[in-house]
């Protein structure tokens, strides 16, 4: 029995994500494939166009096995935390035999001596990165300088999003001394952060941004996926993005204190001050963004910082939820996916929770994502959907 990882946002699920699913079992000749998939808010810092439930759906329609949420401390975190969340509860399963992700490099081995060095930190590298953050460069940009000059060249391998993330999910396999095998697949005919839809195969980013012109996106998206998306739509329960709880953004940072702002995660350097003085001055996200951004804060960690404030992520909250993963929660399986959860149940590295049908006995562990949830249906357009503690309501979508 071979079971291969995947780590997804599916957000929405097109056909580059249909094109990695059917490589990925093409290139580790898997029997089973199990997803990671971020909940109702993604590493972007914007809630997710579609619900999980309806993201999940479409996985499985898709040739998913088995889905599994990312809890939402580390959906919407760094790369670095992102990755480690989503490599921690696959290795827990210990069911997993490899795992497979897109890249713009396509090559494993370069990323592999990358992700090297950052799980060691040699003291040279470690130098180098103190050097450039000390020249008031965002962690990212300093840590793509210190690695280029710790190896002279990188090829500009840090310079593309989802070489960024296969070099995290490496790191994190080495810190866990995972005996998971890492494969990867290069990405086609777009990149991530292109906005405009020039073939069959665009990314998320681009089919967001196009999300008014169906009949355009329509031919970037499976048939199943686009289906799903139409109904929540018709719904009135998407799509769902940070204008959509604008104002719940404002309210919050309107009524903390700069003080208060300051122990929000992330949030250090005075950032709280600037912070509170965009949200006096503007009145819509891009505007409160725009006022914000600085050399150190990006537009996407920014817009991560305005969930953290909205779900109440202090430094404090951050550090207790953020220690390890302490349970697993199922979102959707097939038939193939409920026998696995019969080998994970036995073969299991730790003793935690493995949720399927969720209950009051589970409120605690899902705390976080329950709030999570509770604030993104109020992005709805129809209230009867905005009803709370879905999170306990809504059982695995099984096909």
């Amino acid at each position: 029995m071979k079971v291969t990882g995947i780590i997804v946002e599916y957000n929405p699920l097109h056909n580059g994500h249909l094109y990695h699913l059917q490589q990925t079992k093409q290139v580790t000749n898997c029997d089973y494939v199990v997803a990671v998939m971020s909940g109702n808010f993604v590493q972007r810092g914007e809630p997710a166009i579609v619900n999980k439930w309806a993201r999940a759906e479409a996985a499985l329609n898709a040739g998913v096995d088995l889905v599994i949420e990312l809890p939402v401390i580390y959906s919407i975190s760094s790369a670095e935390n992102f990755a480690y969340g989503a490599i921690s509860i696959l290795n827990k399963l210990n069911i997993i035999d490899s795992i497979c992700f897109g890249s713009e490099s396509g090559d494993i081995e370069p990323l592999f001596k990358i992700a090297q060095i950052l799980a060691e930190e040699p003291k040279e590298y470690k130098n180098l990165l103190r050097k450039f953050l000390k020249q008031g460069l965002p962690y990212p940009k300093a840590r793509e300088f210190a690695l280029n000059n710790y190896f002279k060249d990188t090829n500009n391998l840090l310079q593309t999003s989802n070489n960024i993330l296969g070099v995290e999910y490496l790191k994190a396999l080495i810190k866990l001394n995972s005996n998971i095998k890492p494969y990867t697949i290069k990405r086609i005919k777009n990149n991530y952060n292109d906005i405009n839809i020039t073939s069959n195969i665009a990314s998320a980013t681009s089919i967001r941004h196009n999300f008014d012109n169906y009949d355009l996106i329509k031919t970037t998206i499976p048939e199943f996926s686009f289906e799903i998306i139409q109904r929540e739509k018709q719904l009135g329960k998407g799509p769902v993005n940070l204008n959509n709880l604008a104002d719940l953004i404002f309210y919050k940072i309107r009524s903390l204190t700069a003080n208060e702002l300051s122990k929000i995660h992330d949030i250090s350097e005075g950032l709280e001050n600037k912070i509170k003085y965009a949200a006096e001055e503007s009145s819509t996200i891009e505007e409160l963004l725009n006022l914000a951004l600085s050399k150190r804060y990006t537009k996407t960690r920014l817009q991560r910082i305005l969930l953290y404030i909205l779900l109440d992520i202090t430094k404090e909250v951050y550090l207790q939820t953020i220690k390890e993963i302490n349970y697993i929660r199922i979102l959707a399986a097939n038939s193939k996916g409920r026998k696995l959860l019969k080998y994970v149940k036995d073969k299991a590295l730790v003793d935690i929770p493995i949720i399927i049908n969720p209950s009051k006995y589970d409120k605690e562990l899902l705390s976080l994502d329950i709030k999570a949830t509770d604030i993104y249906v109020l992005g709805y357009n129809n209230p009867k959907y905005k009803i709370a503690v879905q999170d306990l309501k809504n059982k695995p979508i099984l096909l």
